[in-house]
């Protein structure tokens, strides 16, 4: 006999493998199919013990006809009684083919219509003989289904989570990175596991477990030329291998979402191997080196997202996997699966080899990679000697990047800092300030005064970069300029460009987003910098909450310090996208750590959840469109006794601001414990130009 078993179109490569393997005789291999020979048993057997498949067709009938005339023709071309069981009932689809007008609907009733009336025809696949079809331009075509419902319905999962994936898509991952195999690694990890196919599917594949051995309902079994005593001895031969799994490799599934990992554990109990599974709530993050082996298979389907912000925080989400891969994981192999390339280019693995397919309507690709070793980045240093020759109105500033960088390099050194402010208006005639991210550079020029000359103050803006390039022997291209200028209502928020180039720069543990062009500010407020370590120190199993939170840098600071769970809080919805990019960069989720837009004034008063650390950094003046304006003077009492509100006993308040001229609440300091954080919490780039006040606010008396 001749059959046609069909897959997911890319697949079939892979599934023609796996049926060699199983001894079956290829004789074509397509996109979607690959047809083989063999006696009524292989057919029976590729139902049973193959992973990849969705269907194994027996071609009944070929017309040359059309398909306006094909259904009754159909009817008429096949011994109906003699192919369906005594008593069983008949399963009808008939396609139209590319090209062909019409509604499958109504051809399939044509086609049921014209059958013997002796014959009871059912809308459902279960117990019944299925019979399928198409109709081209010129020919009809008829196929047995051996299968029935499609193969990837093994019969352990009843509830998927979000986004289940077809267990012989899972299966066509694992074989793509090489699970089927004798040699196959020491362990196999999926962090996003979701109601875990992939674990599940790796435990059959490598025990051995046939892939129908659960499942009680085939087409072959309501056909009436397939043997009963050969198929129950088939059938009986799957189960038994769900009877005797081995000892097998490592198995970790994690995941953020509680009810996920419960589904998972459940479909693992149906399937039998509940025992052979780690399973545990734990977000990529939180991965730590002892959850890895020497070697091992990575392989995962990570949130892809279907708006525009979920793809790229999915993008960050990839390039904060690659990373871990690189640090922790290097001799791994990593198999992911995804929707679009330029989202699994983010990961920075060096790619092997790739398969493409459709699931559906969506496009599919599998990759297999080999993590990177993270290259050191070494930020960038005063040179010991200048680049070039500057003009000579630059010098006195040049003079002066080379005074600051001797002076602040050995504190540079030893507390591994990346990112840092190297000059801040020392001199009278150079009005800026130069910050460093990484590589990069930053000019942030002060707007002059109308009374000074336009040309003057473009010249002077031009030896300004000058002076820095030379002092850090760098390219244009590393320097950024910006002019900035008090800002009035909501322009702090508005595009200064479009060029959407983002840079991770470290800080700590943590990783975090700056954007040097498109906006006034670059995501990243240097001088906060011991506070944001502070909460990476003290967050370890507390509840954090992070209010007028920015691009969510202290949030990332506390998660990667092990915080149980953080709130972050902030009217604006960019900074809010561009915090969940941090926190996807770093393998966290806002799934897990809710990003509130909303007045901080206003959300204090209807929240009802408790912390144990509040950071709470709020600006010097906002607008407000619901109730008045916030002014930090005038209202940071308030704001504080609400926050207080929310704080455990026993908890601390870090209250932050950048108001030069602050002065903090008398009833505040008489009522509350009050430390004064300022001259600590101000590092050593900023000791001159101190820009902001700093306290530690907890529950008390002042004693």
């Amino acid at each position: 006999m001749e059959f046609v078993t069909t897959c997911l179109p890319g697949l079939a490569p892979l599934l023609a493998e796996e049926l060699v393997e199983l001894g079956i005789s290829v004789t074509e291999t397509g996109n979607a199919h690959v047809i083989i020979d063999g006696r009524q048993e292989d057919g029976l057997r590729v139902c049973l013990w193959s992973r990849l498949a969705e269907r194994v067709l027996l071609p009944l009938v070929t017309l040359e006809i059309s398909a306006e005339e094909a259904p009754e023709a159909l009817a008429a071309a096949l011994d109906w009684p003699a192919l369906v069981a005594a008593g069983a009932p008949l399963f009808l689809n008939l396609e139209h083919g590319k090209g062909v007008r019409g509604d499958n609907r109504i051809s399939t009733r044509r086609l049921a219509r014209a059958l013997p009336p002796s014959l009871r025809v059912s809308d459902s696949e279960l117990g019944a003989c299925c019979v399928r079809g198409r109709l081209d331009e010129d020919q009809a075509h008829l196929w047995l289904d051996l299968a029935g419902t499609p193969l990837h319905r093994r019969g352990y999962r009843l509830a998927g989570g979000r986004a289940p994936l077809r267990e012989n898509l899972a299966a066509g991952v694992l074989r793509a990175g090489g699970w089927h195999r004798q040699d196959r690694p020491s362990m196999l990890l999926d962090p996003f596991c979701g109601s875990g196919t992939l674990l599940i599917e790796a435990a059959w594949m490598a025990g051995g477990v046939a892939p129908g051995a659960l499942r009680q309902d085939y087409g072959f079994m309501a056909w009436r030329g397939c043997r009963r005593a050969l198929w129950e001895g088939l059938r009986e031969e799957a189960a038994a291998t769900l009877r005797k799994v081995p000892s097998l490799p490592p198995l970790k599934g994690f995941d953020v979402d509680n009810r996920a990992i419960q589904y998972a554990m459940d479909n693992a109990e149906r399937a039998g191997v509940r025992r052979l599974l780690h399973l545990e709530r734990r977000e990529l993050g939180a991965l730590r080196q002892r959850d890895l082996g020497d070697t091992g298979l990575l392989v995962t389907n990570p949130p892809w997202g279907e708006r525009l912000e979920e793809r790229e925080r999915s993008a960050w989400l990839h390039a904060g996997l690659g990373r871990l891969m690189g640090q922790r994981a290097l001799n791994w192999t990593a198999v992911l699966l995804g929707t679009d390339v330029t989202t699994l280019d983010r990961c920075g693995m060096e790619l092997q080899s790739q398969h493409r397919l459709l699931n559906g309507p969506l496009k599919n690709y599998i990759r297999v990679y080999r993590p990177r070793p993270p290259v050191p980045e070494a930020p960038l240093r005063v040179a010991p000697e200048p680049g070039f020759a500057p003009p000579e109105g630059a010098v006195p500033l040049l003079n002066r990047l080379r005074k600051n960088g001797k002076h602040l390099r050995r504190w540079l050194e030893r507390e591994d800092i990346q990112s840092y402010r190297l000059y801040d208006r020392d001199l009278p005639e150079f009005n800026v300030a130069v910050d460093i991210y990484g590589d990069q550079a930053l000019v942030q020029e002060f707007k002059a005064p109308s009374s000074i000359d336009p040309d003057k103050a473009k010249e002077r803006r031009q030896w300004a970069v000058s002076a820095v390039r030379s002092a850090l022997a760098v390219h244009r291209e590393q320097v950024h300029l910006r002019t900035r200028e008090r800002q009035k209502g909501h322009r702090q928020y508005q595009k200064l460009d479009s060029r959407g180039q983002y840079k991770v720069v470290r800080e700590g543990r943590a990783h975090l987003l700056v954007n040097l062009n498109d906006y006034l500010d670059t995501g990243l407020f240097l001088d906060h910098r011991p506070m944001r370590l502070r909460l990476a120190q003290e967050s370890a199993g507390k509840r954090v909450l992070n209010l007028f939170a920015y691009t969510g840098a202290a949030s990332v600071h506390a998660l990667v310090g092990g915080a149980r769970r953080v709130v972050t809080v902030d009217a604006s919805r960019r900074y809010l996208d561009w915090a969940a990019c941090n926190l996807a960069l770093n393998g966290f989720s806002s799934d897990a750590h809710p990003l509130e837009r909303a007045d901080v004034m206003s959300w204090l008063e209807t929240c009802r959840e408790q912390f144990d650390v509040v950071f709470c950094d709020p600006p010097t003046f906002s607008n407000n469109k619901s109730r008045q304006d916030f002014v930090v003077q005038e209202h940071h009492g308030e704001l504080i006794r609400r926050i207080l509100k929310r704080l455990e006993p026993g908890g601390v308040l870090y209250f932050s601001c950048n108001f030069r001229r602050f002065e903090l609440d008398e009833s505040i300091r008489r009522w509350y414990q009050v430390e004064d954080l300022t001259q600590w919490s101000t590092p050593e780039d900023f000791r001159r130009h101190g820009l902001h006040h700093c306290f530690a606010i907890r529950h008390g008396e002042t004693p």
